[in-house]
């Protein structure tokens, strides 16, 4: 998969640190940029994707309000 642009970047309530990027096919992906130092989640390896959709706890860890 390639990219074509970073769009954001959110810290998780783990820690991580996860980039959201646009992909030349075009979908929006997430993906760990940095691994939180306390983060038990074997599946936030860096350069790994992520489905925030489907996972509570990929929630970003600041919201703002709309």
């Amino acid at each position: 998969m390639r990219m074509l642009r970073l769009l954001s970047s959110r810290p998780l309530r783990c820690g991580c640190l996860a980039g959201i990027y646009e992909t030349y096919a075009g979908p929006i992906v997430w993906i760990v940029d940095a691994q939180g130092p306390n983060c038990t989640d074997p599946t936030h390896r860096v350069g790994h994707a992520l489905e925030p959709g489907r996972r509570p706890d990929l929630i970003p860890s600041s919201r703002s309000a709309v």
